[in-house]
């Protein structure tokens, strides 16, 4: 239960992009053959995101958005991880408060999951790191591991009361529950101030180069042509430039994760916000439920092949009766062959998906990111830069498809076909000697780390989710006794009895301009300067350091 400190590798993000790996050439060297124009196909999230971080970066780019004002932005509740806030604030440098007045998000501390075995039982996934066996053997399951997860069971939020001082946030990592059209109109307002040129326009072909590799230029109904060195796909689900232009494989993960289809909704908020995005299981898949101020967004995530959409929303509206109109959303869960083909990067959905089980869509968006900027191409012909990112990014993702199957694999808390045909036909064979170390001799957090892939869901994550879902194996000795583990747990239970209820807390962050601002400066993961290690290889730094290119490497 004690709380690492943000020092610590295994819990902070380190987003510093290394300067090293950006050979930028200088103007008296310049060559018809550099990369200088940018265009991001598809506004959103991942298209946002990634101009307003070219711009914050690489500054002497010319970057183009081009999105088409007759596609809507859709309204649903969004979960994150810690790398978000980091990537908002400390990378980008977006102002915290004007974050919270223009996008209303709420705290959130981990997820709750009812899930594993059979019973009424919950277990908490918080973002900080405890001590988990000690308290699996010493209070008889996990949730008492952390303070984060000490906040999640009193359902507070990260601000601490103090006697006579001002409130104080905790140092641990946190993350936002938001509505994604506030969201995306945010960065919207943020892009223009930025001066990111933009286009509304609707794109219906690309033309490609006689090489079958590269795109020459898009056209629009009219017939224009809009031409780039470098296009970022950022179109969603259509992934329009990656697999309808250059046709790039999809990779399905469908042996790992059986869910193919998911439906949203809206329900009145509860009588206080929660903490925490909760993953309850449901007889063909899952239901999550997320927390925000004006309403609470839920979703119902199943497989088409164990019950049809109707079967699935009366199910939904069994457990949460008020929901209202509804939005059915067809996925298919993997990746492509390629992140980076020709002159063509893709961001977001347009490489890959999977099924939202750990609020993965923001988080990845963000690595990616990172990933296109740490190698964006001097030239237009790096082919080696290409081929490593193409190897990294799917591993990656590939590491993501083995940590989600284990949810699915030993979840035992509905014995439905669903769940039954998950027990006996998921595979998680990459993750098999993960699972085989710690059925041998757990937990792994508890030893030197093997899977280091992301924190977030290393390690440390496989072990929440195997202890949680009550998968047998040898155990390894608590790292304290009894008496000691009693004296530590008082005093955190003592700690998360003064931190504020979440509406309390946000209501006095309203109060005091200044206050936020002031959080967001004491959380050492948050600055850019220092956040924590999230990822083995992307870094991110302020991107006040690129003010100039740089001179490029003698050949």
């Amino acid at each position: 239960m004690p709380v690492r400190p943000a020092s610590d590798p295994q819990t902070e993000l380190d987003l510093r992009l290394t300067t090293a790996l950006l050979r930028l050439p200088s103007p008296d060297l310049a060559t018809s053959s550099e990369c200088r124009t940018v265009a991001i196909l598809g506004g959103g999230t991942a298209g946002y995101l990634t101009a307003l971080a070219l711009r914050k970066v690489l500054p002497h780019l010319a970057v183009t958005l081009i999105e088409s004002s007759e596609i809507p932005i859709l309204g649903v509740g969004e979960a994150t991880t810690p790398l978000l806030p980091a990537f908002l604030h400390g990378s980008l440098g977006l102002d915290v408060e004007e974050l919270f007045r223009c996008v209303q998000p709420t705290w959130k501390l981990g997820i709750r999951f009812d899930w594993g075995p059979p019973g009424e039982e919950c277990f908490n996934f918080p973002f900080d790191k405890g001590l988990l066996l000690d308290s699996r053997v010493h209070e008889g399951g996990i949730n008492a591991a952390s303070l984060g997860s000490l906040l999640m069971c009193s359902g507070r939020s990260p601000v601490f009361a103090t006697a006579g001082r001002p409130p104080l946030l905790w140092p641990g990592p946190f993350a936002y529950h938001l509505e994604n059209r506030r969201f995306v109109r945010y960065l919207q307002e943020q892009a223009a101030a930025a001066g990111i040129r933009h286009v509304d326009r609707r794109i219906v072909d690309a033309k490609i180069a006689p090489d079958g590799e590269t795109i020459e230029h898009l056209v629009t109904p009219e017939g224009e042509r809009l031409a780039f060195d470098l296009f970022v796909d950022c179109s969603g689900f259509s992934s329009f430039l990656l697999e309808r232009s250059l046709g790039s494989p999809f990779v399905s993960f469908r042996g790992s994760l059986f869910t193919d289809t998911a439906i949203t909704g809206v329900i009145p908020r509860g009588k206080r916000l929660l903490p925490y995005t909760l993953a309850r299981t449901m007889r063909h898949g899952w239901c999550w439920r997320i927390p925000l101020p004006e309403e609470e967004h839920v979703g119902y995530v199943f497989s088409s092949a164990h019950c049809d959409a109707q079967e699935a929303l009366s199910e939904l509206r069994a457990e949460y009766p008020e929901v209202g109109d509804s939005r059915v959303v067809p996925f298919r869960a993997g990746r492509h062959e390629e992140f980076w083909k020709g002159n063509v990067v893709a961001i977001g959905n347009s490489y890959g998906f999977v099924e939202p089980l750990e609020s993965t869509s923001l988080h990845m968006i963000c690595l990616q990111i990172a990933l296109l900027i740490e190698h964006f191409p001097v030239y237009r012909d790096e082919p080696q830069a290409r081929r490593y990112a193409n190897q990294y990014m799917s591993s990656v993702w590939d590491a993501l498809r083995w940590f989600l199957a284990i949810h699915f694999k030993y979840n035992r808390r509905m014995a439905t076909p669903f769940w039954l045909d998950c027990q006996e036909q998921v595979d998680v064979s990459g993750a098999a000697g993960i699972i085989a170390t710690f059925r041998e001799r757990g937990p792994l957090s508890y030893r030197n780390q093997l899977s280091v892939h992301d924190s977030l869901w290393g390690d440390y994550g496989y072990d929440v989710l195997l202890l949680g879902q009550d998968v047998p194996g040898r155990r390894v000795a608590p790292r304290l006794k009894r008496d000691e583990w009693t004296r530590l747990l008082a005093r955190a239970r003592s700690l998360a009895e003064r931190a504020l209820p979440v509406d309390e807390a946000l209501a006095l962050c309203s109060r005091h301009p200044g206050l936020l601002n002031g959080f967001a400066a004491e959380a050492p993961w948050m600055q850019a300067s220092a956040l924590a290690r999230a990822h083995p290889v992307i870094q991110l730094t302020r991107g006040a350091e690129w003010t100039k290119p740089h001179q490029p490497r003698s050949q």
